[in-house]
Order: structure tokens, then C-alpha cells, then sequence
């Protein structure tokens, strides 16, 4: 069986120059290198470079995937437009790192998202997932941080953190996720009952209103103001969040109250209860409705007899399969009705009558349906 190795790059800030295309393009043959792109898929190999320098080096976003289980997004900021104490804050403790890390060097910092399943073998396509999930970069530039508290959830599920432990800053808006962030959820496979849970403590973003960003705007000395539009007329990269960050900093937004921090046993627990529940609720539904069915069939009940010996008769394997499966439905309503003898009566005469069909035969021992 082949394996399957997807990577994509993408540039953001700014499209790769001739040159550095044909630096991309001499790595393989099976890349056709875009100003803003470049896919590798392998199939019998691997990748001939290091994904990470690659990145460090020519784009600002990396994805990776594999269909043993292998799961990795990266991201390229540059060092000035992001606060790295912020950030590190959803990379502790230490052994998390393994999972979620912040590494700088030179003029960028690299984020990097990876998990490693070893159960997992699903057969995914990598396309698509990475162009879902871009808008994500900028929301942390703009000190959106759900992402990383998402990440953090997925590495508490897979390493066995002590319950102790504190969760980071909870950010606001985990109530109300945006695609690329359920993008994020489907592509790590996180557990949808435990960010339920962690949201309970998000309070609402706070918007940054037009009115706001004039008045914060005014805070800013002339000389400030005029430095940011000559590095504006420079199309210098990330200068959005940079200004709004800068911005915050001089005209705070309003802090909402803060929950306390729970630990990891807390939200352990809490979720495995709501697992708990949703489990019951969902076996109790199943319940009703195969009680409804039940009772639909008993109105029936005497047709579908006469349609399982006609289904018997046409001597041919769908037909017979129609009517071991009505005969089992058949055999659950008299369990339901007390009728089990009667049932097995019934059922006792077709072995008798069709005592000759063995194919018949068998496959109504196949499905527990046994002579008596």
C-alpha cells in the first residue's frame, strides 16, 4: 500500500521573486512553483528539504499532512508584529511544546502546530484545508488568540498533563467560532464536547468600532502618525496589526471580567460528564424511535409475513436477504410483545418447509434467526 505526503506553502505578505521560485522549483520535480504557492505530494517518498526552513526562508504559512495521521500547520510572523510573551503563554507547560511551540530567529518567529496519531489512518486529501485556514495567521497578529487555545486543548488530550495544571488565558469568542477556526477543529480532530466545555469561560470580542480606532488614533503623537503612513507607502508587511496593536496600547479596549482559571482535571471532568450525558440522551432517542418503529411494524404485522414468504419464494439471494432482515425485525417486535414463542413457531415451520433452500438456511443462522 502507498503512503500519502501532502505539503503546501503560502506566501502572504509578499509574492516570491524569479529567483527565489527557481530555488523552490530545485527542490523537486514534482513542484510547479507559484509567486504565492508551492505543492508537494509523494506517494513512495518523502520530502527532500526541511519543511521548516523552507518556510522560514520563502513563505509564511506551511501545511502538512499524511495519511497515517500526521497533522502540522506553521506560521511565519514577522518577530516585530507579534508579541512573543503572549503567545508563549499557550505553549507551557514545557511538555506541550511538543505539540504547539513558538521558535524565533533572525527577523521572524515561527509557530508550529503538530500532532502525530498513531492510530489514525484515514485517507485524507490535503487540498484545500491550508487556503481554509490562512485567515487564522492574521487573527493572531491581531492578538486573537483562539487558535492557540484550541491547539493547547488538542495537546491536553494527547498528553497526559497533570490535573493541576492551568489552562492559559481563555480568549474571547470561543462561543462563536469563525470557519477557518472549525477548519482548525476538523483538521486537528478536536474533541468538539471539550471546546464546548473550555467556552464556558469566553466572554464576547470586544469590537474595535470605528469611533474607537479614530480616538486611538488621536493618541498617537504627529510624528508616529506620520511614520506609519510612510511605512504604509512602503507596503510594509503587517503593518495592520502592528498600527492596531501599537493602538491598543495607547487607547485599551475595556477588559472583560476574567473567569478563574480552571486546570486540566476540571475541564477533564467536565467533559467526560457531558460525554456521559450525551451518551445516555442518544441511547434513551434511539430507544423511542426503535419503540416507534416497533409499534408501526405491529400494524403490519400480518402483510409482512405474507411478503416474507413471497420475498422466500423468488428463490434468489437479494430476496432472501429482504426477508431475513424482516424476520428479524419481526423477531425483535415479539420480544417487545412477549411473543416469543409464537415468533419461534412461525419461524420453526419455514426451516420445516424450506428445509431444502441451504441458502436460505444459512443465512438465517447467519443472523441468529435458529431453529428450535
Amino acid at each position: 500500500m502507498s503512503t500519502y505526503q501532502y505539503y503546501e506553502f503560502q506566501a502572504i505578505d509578499r509574492p516570491l521573486t524569479a529567483e527565489e521560485q527557481k530555488a523552490v522549483a530545485q527542490l523537486s520535480s514534482r513542484v510547479d512553483p507559484h509567486p504565492r504557492q508551492a505543492v508537494f505530494v509523494y506517494h513512495w517518498s518523502g520530502f527532500p528539504g526541511n519543511s521548516r526552513e523552507i518556510l522560514a526562508k520563502y513563505y509564511d504559512a506551511m501545511l502538512y499532512m499524511a495519511n497515517w495521521g500526521s497533522r502540522c500547520l506553521m506560521f511565519r510572523f514577522p518577530v516585530t508584529a507579534l508579541d512573543l510573551e503572549e503567545v508563549q503563554a499557550y505553549c507551557q507547560p514545557v511538555i506541550v511544546q511538543d505539540y504547539l511551540s513558538l521558535s524565533t530567529g533572525g527577523e521572524y518567529a515561527i509557530l508550529n502546530v503538530e500532532f502525530n496519531p498513531e492510530d489514525s489512518y484515514d485517507w485524507v486529501e490535503g487540498e484545500g484545508w491550508l487556503p481554509a485556514m490562512l485567515s487564522l495567521r492574521d487573527d493572531i497578529l491581531q492578538g486573537d488568540y483562539r487558535m492557540l487555545y484550541l491547539a493547547w486543548l488538542r495537546a491536553m488530550e494527547v498528553e497526559d498533563l497533570l490535573d493541576s495544571v492551568q489552562e492559559p488565558p481563555v480568549p474571547a469568542g470561543l462561543k462563536e467560532l469563525s470557519p477557518a477556526l472549525r477548519t482548525f477543529i476538523d483538521f486537528f480532530e478536536i474533541d468538539e464536547m471539550l471546546v464546548q466545555v473550555a467556552a464556558e469561560a469566553s466572554g464576547q470580542q470586544q469590537a474595535e468600532s470605528p469611533d474607537w480606532l479614530g480616538q486611538a488614533i488621536l493618541q498617537l503623537s504627529r510624528e508616529e502618525r506620520d511614520a506609519f503612513l510612510l511605512r504604509l507607502a512602503q507596503r510594509e508587511a503587517s503593518l495592520s496589526a502592528k498600527l492596531n496593536r501599537r493602538l491598543r496600547q495607547v487607547a485599551p479596549l475595556p477588559e472583560p471580567k476574567a473567569s478563574p482559571r480552571r486546570t486540566v482535571g476540571q475541564l477533564v471532568r467536565e467533559t467526560e460528564e457531558r460525554h456521559e450525558r450525551e451518551h445516555r440522551r442518544r441511547v434513551a432517542e434511539a430507544e423511542a424511535q426503535r419503540i416507534r418503529e416497533l409499534k408501526a411494524l405491529a400494524q403490519q404485522e400480518s402483510d409482512t409475513w405474507t411478503k416474507i414468504f413471497a420475498l422466500i419464494e423468488q428463490m434468489q439471494a437479494k430476496p432472501y436477504a429482504e426477508a431475513v432482515r424482516l424476520l428479524g425485525k419481526l423477531r425483535d417486535l415479539a420480544e417487545y410483545q412477549g411473543e416469543e414463542a409464537a415468533f419461534q413457531q412461525r419461524l420453526n415451520g419455514i426451516y420445516e418447509q424450506y428445509s431444502r433452500r441451504s441458502a436460505l438456511l444459512r443465512r438465517l443462522r447467519e443472523a441468529g434467526l435458529h431453529q428450535s
